[in-house]
């Protein structure tokens, strides 16, 4: 166990997004942001709100120095910005930042699957893996964990651990993810009012590492921003139809269509294009060689189109929506004096 006298910590709070928040606003969304208070220290996050989300990503990481035990409730809130009136609280949830300190499983910061000493999943913790084991040992009573002198083997508690490669952080890593501590993960956490306190306002997927400052600076943070959409473009040619439905009749009684041919991207309806007109088709036969070109956002690891519009001209921000990638093709037949006439897609 960690020295039980105050200690001076690093605490850094990854706030990844929010689930099915409570509806604030008028059209039944709200403009979510982040508030913590730890002590007499407070983060308002209010420029990073996302707006017109009842699940919004946050993608935020918040670092704060605290005293333990005397700092030891961490509040994490959710609430509602608003430009005219006061901003309301969605709702909140708190940790006890003693009791993962000092707890015997290692909470203060949950135990990779691997070890990294670069990368993006560089390992954070102030102990290196074989330093972690020994304290656990101590803390068990069993003799100092033993390497092998090809760095193949690891003998901790009377048992004999091996890898096929050697790697002493590597194997170390191993026998603490069998030991009962904390793994890695994100939390869940429900998050209440004080208004309605046994009712649920949402949920928040978030986690806390908490590091004494006695052992040295932790390991670099995480980078949990949002991923950014990148910009492509769609070009599709047309150049012919065939087999189309005639529509019509021409003076001499012949069936025969106006052709042309119409497309967009769901989500971008107001890019809607056409070809011109083939016309007096009579066997159902258009010449075009046309071409459609279609600017889109697209996010290759959720393969989803990000889309952000207004919803009305009075609204103040853009709201995303995230929708599969689609091509919509229809056919038409062009009518001067009346609505022209939906052929097929």
């Amino acid at each position: 166990l960690p020295d039980s006298g105050p200690q001076e910590c690093v605490v850094r709070i990854y706030i990844v997004r929010a689930l099915q928040l409570q509806p604030q606003d008028n059209n039944g969304l709200c403009d979510p942001y982040i508030k913590i208070s730890l002590s007499k220290k407070v983060i308002e996050d209010r420029d990073h709100y996302v707006p017109n989300t009842l699940n919004p990503i946050f993608g935020r990481m918040y670092e704060l120095s605290c005293f333990l035990p005397q700092e030891k409730d961490l509040k994490i809130s959710v609430y509602d910005y608003d430009t005219l009136t006061r901003d309301e609280k969605v709702g909140e949830t708190i940790i006890d930042l003693e009791n993962r300190f000092l707890s015997r499983y290692g909470s203060h910061c949950g135990i990779p699957q691997q070890y990294w000493i670069s990368g993006v999943n560089t390992w954070r913790d102030q102990l290196k893996p074989s330093q972690l084991l020994q304290n656990v040992a101590r803390f068990k009573g069993y003799a100092p964990p033993v390497l092998s002198e090809n760095g193949r083997k690891i003998n901790y508690g009377g048992q004999d651990y091996t890898l096929e490669e050697a790697g002493e952080e590597r194997l170390a890593l191993h026998i603490l993810r069998t030991q009962g501590l904390v793994p890695e993960h994100v939390e869940t956490r429900t998050l209440y009012s004080t208004f309605q306190p046994n009712i649920s306002q949402g949920k928040l997927q978030m986690w806390v590492d908490v590091f004494p400052k006695s052992l040295g600076p932790p390991g670099p943070p995480f980078n949990i921003t949002p991923r950014k959409a990148k910009k492509y473009i769609l070009r599709v040619i047309v150049w012919n139809t065939k087999d189309v439905l005639l529509d019509e009749k021409s003076i001499t009684g012949e069936e025969m269509s106006d052709i042309y041919v119409k497309g967009w991207m769901p989500g971008n309806e107001e890019n809607k294009q056409k070809t011109d007109v083939h016309y007096r088709s009579l066997d159902g036969e258009g010449n075009f060689n046309w071409r459609f070109v279609f600017p889109f956002d697209y996010l290759p690891a959720e393969q989803l189109c990000l889309v952000s519009k207004k919803e009305h001209f009075w609204s103040l921000d853009k709201t995303e929506f995230r929708i599969p990638p689609r091509l919509i093709i229809q056919i038409w037949d062009n009518d001067k004096f009346s609505l022209d006439d939906y052929l097929g897609k």
